[in-house]
């Protein structure tokens, strides 16, 4: 009669568990990769989008100070060739909102929203798609009218 070792026997029982965790491991995945998607739970509630931050994507862009230090320094000429528009972020048609990179008098573009002086008597009125409007105030008529250059390679 053969006898059966016993120093085997702990090796086969955990051979045994592994496998059978391995297998249990492969039915979970394989159930639930089986399952359809499913979008997830919403709350019913539509959150307005983030506001965009128009100073700091105005010194990624190249901008390099904050609108308090240009307007000590801009001249008290108030005259449209003194004023070049180089970029603006327009947030929708009628929002009210978003900024221009304006360079005055020669100097280095420094941003500026809606509302901040660019001078002791002019402000940045509005933006648009290709433009800004600077103005005494925000409900006097627009004094000055900058635009962007045309795109080389565009056809209007």
């Amino acid at each position: 009669m053969a006898m059966l070792d016993r120093a085997i026997w702990p090796a086969r029982l955990s051979t045994f568990a592994l496998a059978a965790l391995a297998a249990a491991s492969v039915v979970y995945w394989g159930l639930r990769w089986s399952e359809p998607l499913t979008a997830p739970p919403s709350s019913g509630v539509r959150s307005e989008p983030r506001p965009i931050d128009t100073a700091r994507v105005a010194l990624l862009l190249g901008a390099s100070a904050s609108p308090a230090d240009a307007g000590a320094a801009a001249p008290t000429v108030n005259a449209a060739a003194n004023y070049k528009l180089e970029g603006v972020i327009a947030q929708g048609r009628s929002s009210g909102r978003g900024s221009a990179l304006i360079a005055i008098g020669g100097e280095k573009a420094k941003p500026y929203r809606v509302g901040d002086h660019l001078s002791d008597d002019l402000l940045l009125q509005s933006v648009s798609a290709r433009g800004a409007a600077l103005a005494p105030g925000m409900a006097a008529p627009a004094s000055i009218q900058l635009e962007l250059p045309p795109l080389d390679g565009l056809k209007p």
